[in-house]
């Protein structure tokens, strides 16, 4: 859900009016619109840059949506970016803000480590 407005409260706690993401409950058919090789060559890239290995076999075998899903909440971002995933209004967004955010690392972590990561 998105906060539209918060409330004004004497309660311990928040209050908000919120717009919720229905469309979180439906089958995204944005699935197959994701950039599948970037988000791999991005995943890859972040992998080998980080001395890490994936089931490859697994990651091939995953569904876009599974993929995109499981690469969002494993990833080792902030809370900003997380809130970027998470707030994202379908999958093909969070796809495009994960490859954006995992290269925006990576160039970061390029410049201040003088490797050349492509």
């Amino acid at each position: 859900f998105r906060i539209v407005q918060e409330l004004a409260a004497k309660a311990p706690f928040r209050q908000c009016k919120i717009m919720p993401f229905l469309a979180d409950l439906e089958e995204d058919p944005a699935a197959a619109e994701i950039d599948r090789p970037a988000l791999l060559k991005a995943f890859r890239a972040y992998l080998q840059a980080n001395d890490l290995e994936a089931d490859w076999e697994s990651v091939s075998r995953a569904e876009n949506g599974m993929l995109v899903n499981a690469l969002s909440m494993m990833a080792p971002y902030g809370p900003a970016e997380k809130q970027a995933l998470l707030e994202a209004p379908d999958l093909k967004t969070r796809a495009e803000t994960l490859i954006a955010i995992t290269e925006m690392t990576l160039a970061r972590e390029d410049d201040e480590f003088g490797s050349s990561l492509q």
